[in-house]
Parts: C-alpha cells; sequence; structure tokens
C-alpha cells in the first residue's frame, strides 16, 4: 500500500467537507480512549491527504472510515460506546505527517486508520509509544516484514500486486513491457518485484523509465519508453504527473497500447481514466487489492449505500471499513477500549482458527458468548501473518465508455503463489 494508492462530483465533495469538519469539531469533547462512560464516544482517527497531489487519496480513507463507522453505530456500539471519526491531514507529505499525527492525539484515538503508503514510515514508531494502535493503508513493500505491535495492514503488498499486473499482462499475451514509474518510493516500491515477476513468467522489460514528478513534458521518457514497440505498459506516478504525461502520450500516439497501472488508477470517472484520454475504455486497465465477493462484502456494499447513497465505491473503502470492524471485535473480546489491552486480540478475531462469521454483529454476538471467531472481511479474508499483514487477491479493473469501473479479471492468491514459486 500502495497500497500502497478520486476527485468525485462537487455533491459528493461538499458532503465530505461537512463529514470532515463534523468530526473535527468535537474534538475537545473526545474521552480518552480507555473510559468507561457508556455516553463517551470512542474515536476513531484518520491520516489522509486532504491537500497536495494525492489528495484523491483522502476521499478513499474517508468513505471507508465513514461506514466502518456507520457499520458498527448502527449495530449497538463496541462495550456500550458509540464511534465518531476525527481526521488529519497529512499533505501525502513526510514532513507533514508527525505534526498531523499530533495533532490527532489531542481527540485521544482509540484506534487510527491510515496514514497511507507516502507517510506511514514517518509515524510507524509512534503507535506503540503512545498506546494507539493503527490500520496503515496501502502496499508499501518496505513494510513486508514490519515487526512493529500496534501496526496492521488489511490491503495486500505492492510486492503481490506488482505480481499481478504481470500475470495479467502475460496472460494477455504481452511479452514486451516499458515500465515508468515516478521516483517515490512507493512507486519505485513496485519495480523490483514487478520485473523479476514478468521475466519469471517469460517477459522482457524494454525500459525502466523513472519520472520526476511535476515536469511540463515527458515527451523525451515516452519516446524512450516506446523505442522499441512494447507491447504493455506498466506504470504508477501521481496524478498531477500522470495528466502531463498521458496528454503527452496522446499528442504522440501512444494510448493505443495497453497500460496497466497501480491501484491508484482504478477510480471511476477518476482523475487517471479521464486524463488517460479516449482510449482509457479499451486499454487502460489497473490493479486493486482484494477479490471482493461473497457475503461479507455485499454487507459492507449495502452498508456503503446506505451512508454514500452509491453502490459506486471508491478504492481501498472496503480496507477502512474492516479496519474500524476488527478494532471493534477486538475490544469486544478483550471486554476493554484500551488500546494496550485490546491491541493483543486483533489476530484473535480475524485469523484461524475459529468460527467464519462476515458482519460486526454476527462476529460480535458469537465473541459474547464466548467464541472464537475468523473474521472473514469484505477486502478479503483478514487473516494476519506474523508481520500484520494480509494476502489477498487482486481485481484487474478496466473502464467502460462512461469511465465507470468493469472486472477484466481476477489474479487469485494462489495464481500469485505460482508465480512465486517459478521465482525461485
Amino acid at each position: 500500500m500502495r497500497t500502497t494508492r478520486l476527485r468525485r462530483s462537487t455533491l459528493v465533495g461538499m458532503a465530505l467537507a461537512g463529514l470532515v469538519a463534523a468530526s473535527g469539531s468535537a474534538a475537545s469533547a473526545h474521552a480518552l480512549p480507555h473510559a468507561t462512560s457508556s455516553s463517551a464516544p470512542l474515536v476513531v482517527g484518520g491520516m489522509f491527504p486532504f491537500t497536495g497531489s494525492k489528495s484523491l487519496l483522502s476521499q478513499w480513507g474517508t468513505h471507508g472510515v465513514a461506514v466502518g463507522v456507520y457499520e458498527i453505530n448502527h449495530n449497538g456500539g463496541v462495550l456500550g460506546h458509540q464511534l465518531k471519526a476525527s481526521y488529519v491531514d497529512d499533505s501525502a507529505d513526510s514532513v507533514d505527517a508527525l505534526p498531523a499525527f499530533r495533532k490527532l492525539l489531542l481527540d485521544h484515538p482509540t484506534v487510527v486508520v491510515g496514514p497511507f503508503s507516502p507517510t506511514i514510515e514517518a509515524v510507524i514508531g509512534q503507535f506503540q509509544p503512545n498506546d494507539v494502535a493503527d490500520f496503515m493503508v496501502g502496499g508499501l513493500t518496505t513494510l513486508d516484514n514490519m515487526k512493529y505491535p500496534f501496526v496492521f495492514r488489511t490491503s495486500s503488498s505492492d510486492s503481490n500486486e506488482a505480481i499481478a499486473m504481470a500475470y495479467f499482462a502475460i496472460h494477455h499475451g504481452w511479452k514486451t513491457a516499458s515500465l515508468i514509474f515516478d521516483n517515490s518510493a512507493n512507486s519505485q516500491g513496485f519495480v523490483p518485484p514487478l520485473t523479476k515477476a514478468f521475466k519469471a513468467l517469460g517477459g522482457k522489460i524494454e525500459a525502466n523509465i523513472t519520472l520526476t514528478p511535476g515536469q511540463s513534458s515527458y515527451s523525451t521518457e515516452l519516446t524512450q519508453a516506446f523505442a522499441n514497440k512494447p507491447q504493455v505498459i506498466f506504470d504508477s506516478m501521481d496524478s498531477q504527473s500522470a495528466a502531463t504525461l498521458f496528454s503527452d502520450g496522446q499528442q504522440l500516439g501512444y494510448m493505443n497500447v495497453p497500460w496497466i497501472g497501480d491501484d491508484l488508477q482504478s477510480a471511476p470517472q477518476g482523475a487517471y481514466a479521464k486524463a488517460f484520454g479516449p482510449t482509457a475504455a479499451k486499454e487502460l486497465t489497473a490493479a486493486l487489492p482484494a477479490s471482493p465477493s461473497g457475503a461479507a462484502y455485499n454487507h459492507f456494499l449495502d452498508t456503503y449505500q446506505k451512508v454514500w447513497h452509491t453502490k459506486t465505491i471508491l478504492p481501498t473503502t472496503f480496507n477502512e471499513y474492516d479496519s474500524v470492524v476488527i478494532s471493534a471485535l477486538a475490544m469486544t473480546m478483550a471486554k476493554s477500549t484500551d488500546p494496550k489491552v485490546w491491541v493483543k486480540d486483533v489476530m484473535a478475531v480475524s485469523d484461524p482458527p475459529g468460527t467464519m462469521c462476515y458482519t460486526y454483529a454476527s462476529c460480535r454476538a458469537l465473541v459474547q458468548k464466548g467464541k472464537k471467531v475468523n473474521y472473514q472481511g469484505a477486502s478479503g479474508n483478514d487473516d494476519f501473518n506474523k508481520f500484520h499483514n494480509v494476502f489477498s487477491g487482486f481485481q484487474m479493473v478496466g473502464f467502460d465508455s462512461k469511465l465507470n469501473n468493469t472486472t477484466r479479471g481476477i489474479v487469485s492468491p494462489a495464481q500469485l503463489a505460482s508465480v512465486v514459486a517459478m521465482e525461485h
């Protein structure tokens, strides 16, 4: 995360602004996370970039948190408490992340959702010392073997996303490729696993282009990438750089070949799809972590519609939703809202063995009866390994003529594993 990784209508933007303002206005009234008063709300903190070149991620984050908060509050709360969201802006900038985190601590969150990959490393060591649990969002490859007891992620690693991108390309017969990735750590994290997987599957990398974000033209980089006429382009970059690159690509006639991007590019009617141009419906595909299906996803979709009045979901929203549900179930099992206590039960409610359950209400009922549960999330099975990471499949998302999402394929966990086996 990138996931690792949209701009909506004015109406949705206004609703989002109201949500953020409402959550922040009551910050001074929030109680400590281990408060016992049944009237004291528990704070779900969110660290997202509301400003900057990756501000679209804030809508992903707040939409998912809002659905999770709604789910808990409309099913009895947790241990007599309702949940309330409070957000801070980290601008997707590591310099701004620590001040934003300290600001969020003033609201005494019992759990934090976020930040996304661009800023998680700036604050990842702060959660345990401040007694707050965190569910970060994104697939940053440097966290594949993380050892932070208070930090979890429900989104699969970019290492797996890169394999999915390579697998999809090869199985469509595209065996020569050029890579166009910006110089951010998040984007560059894709390059080694993508290159390794593509070569293991019999593919050939024609060019590996690194972009400097914010340039006025990328014609030179595009010319280099297309010099040997690759059959497919793999890419990841911020939306502003993508707008320039795609515009240059249209002028140079390079948008009539398949492009496979990361999850940032998967948003329906999003900035990337719009900037890609008229061939987006045919040529643009994005890898989106998880293979949404089944009871948990369907329940999430219904709840999402109640909150946002649409079933056209934004990327990663099921990850934030699952994070809120898992934390509430862990509190229920621990019989405590103190993160120092309940963080030890996160894996107890989400990992096997245990009775599989798919909603907060059904899982909580089992926990209250003393049963061991294995929560199956909207984003996948949510089984954390010893590094607090999950392993899921990927949707390969395309677009129709109106830039709404279509599913072009699924790369399953078993298929990912088969590629990993070929690499060794």
